[in-house]
Order: C-alpha cells, then structure tokens, then sequence
C-alpha cells in the first residue's frame, strides 16, 4: 500500500520534518501505551505535540511491526491491523461518523521487517467514557443531563451498527464524550478489530454485550435506558427482551477471571 497523507496536513507535517514514513518512524516519542507484544510482533502508540499556526495539536502515533492478522480483503497475505484500521476510518469519514481524522498512514520494511504507522488528530475536548463514570463530576450530574448522555452514546453505537460495522472491542476507554453536561457528543476510537457485518442485531449482541461487562458503574436503570435508546422503543418488545438477555448472559461469560457485571432485571 502506497503512503497516504491527508491533503489539509501535508504542510503540517512537511514544516516540522514528518512528511515520509522514515521520518515519522524515527521520530522519538514517548509511549502513550507501552507496546503490545503479540502475534509474533509489537504494537504501540504515542502522543505528539506539534504547533500549527502558533497553536498546539496533539496527534496520536501508531506503530507497529510483524503485527498482522488474516484479512479477506488481503488472503492468502496476512494485512497490518492498522491497515483495518485504516480502511474503517476512511470509510466513517465519508459517512461523517465521529471517530478520529486520519493524518497518515503508511507501511514500509524497517529491518526486514512489514511495518504499519497510523497517525491520527486528537480529539480535543473529548475525554474517555471510563474517566468520565469514574468522575465526582458524573455522579453530581442531574438525571436529565445523564439520561442525554446515554442517549447520545446509544445512537452512536446504533449509527455504526447500522453502517453494517461490528466493532469487536467496544469498551468505555475507547467511547469518547464531550460536552458531557451541557450538549454531549460521542466519538468511537480503536478499529482495529472492526469487522464488515451485515448482521444489525448481532452487532448489537457481541457489541453491546462487551460495553455491559465493562459499563461497571452504570445502574440497572441507567442500562436499561441506554438499551431503550439503542433499540429506539419506548417499551420492550418480546423481540427486545430475547435480545437483553443474550447480550447479558454473554456479559457473564467466564473469560478466565471473575468479572462482576451489574445485570437488568426484566
């Protein structure tokens, strides 16, 4: 795959040195998640500061190496994660889906070895949704501005759902809001595990059953509510109440350890 560099920041990136892939892999950072070491590889991302006209912007760097997996779009060849990544991004950008905008994205051999980097903006003004629950902030919201806040996240999640996407790591830290108790506006990171799906309500099944079994600090009513929202009805359906409870007996799926999740109650 050929480099790719976003039109609106190719003189961002040519002003401080960073237009080609060997100079972005090269550039020092400081990990923002240490490395993953796993499928025979590593993965990793950082954070950078650059100034654009006398301002800061926070951009996010992703590298990797010998880190891939099976891909349809690519068999018999394994693909880059972050090539998926990539792929995803650019097609919710065209659906005007809030997530974050790709800067660069790149593959190349370093060391005899295949090699990603994604970079993408920081969502400025965002924050994550596991650091907005565990907040004193959230718990002193009044119960409308949180019954907006579910609202929001729910309609978000039925929106990539309904682009035919599964993604496949739907977890709190990778939900991100702002303007939490005014006008909130949700944003999804992380594609690398997303999946083409055409399959609405198993979306929905694998999806939300992940963002239940995480979601610890949510009520029963407050997931109830956020599960209305997502189906969009007002009172449950016998269709409904079958789906509620496979996503929370998937919520209660031994993984190796105990994981307490608070479940609804039909």
């Amino acid at each position: 795959m050929k480099t790719y560099i976003a039109p609106a920041y190719l003189t961002l990136l040519q002003s401080h040195q960073l237009d080609s892939f060997e100079r972005l892999w090269h550039h020092p950072v400081d990990w923002f998640e240490p490395p993953n070491h796993r499928r025979g590889g590593w993965s990793g991302v950082a954070k950078v500061q650059l100034e654009e006209h006398g301002q800061p912007l926070g951009i996010f760097i992703k590298k990797q190496q010998n880190h891939a997996r099976w891909s349809v779009e690519s068999f018999p060849k394994r693909e880059p994660t972050f090539r998926r990544e990539f792929r995803f991004l650019r097609f919710l950008q065209t659906k005007q889906f809030n997530a974050p905008e790709i800067i660069f994205y790149g593959e190349q051999l370093v060391d005899g070895q295949p090699s990603a980097l994604l970079i993408t903006k920081e969502l400025s003004a965002y924050q994550p949704l596991d650091k907005v629950l565990n907040g004193l902030a959230y718990n002193q919201l009044v119960k409308s501005v949180k019954h907006q806040l579910l609202q929001a996240i729910a309609y978000s999640l039925r929106t990539v759902h309904k682009l035919d996407l599964m993604h496949r790591a739907l977890y709190p830290k990778h939900i991100f809001v702002s303007n939490v108790d005014t006008a909130p506006q949700v944003a999804l990171i992380d594609f690398e595990k997303t999946r083409y799906s055409p399959f609405f309500w198993y979306n929905a099944y694998f999806d939300l059953a992940a963002l239940n079994r995480h979601s610890v600090e949510w009520s029963q009513v407050e997931r109830m509510r956020f599960f209305k929202h997502y189906c969009k009805i007002s009172r449950l359906t016998w269709f409904s109440k079958w789906l509620c409870r496979r996503i929370i007996a998937r919520s209660k799926r031994n993984r190796g350890t105990e994981l307490k999740v608070n479940t609804i109650h039909l």
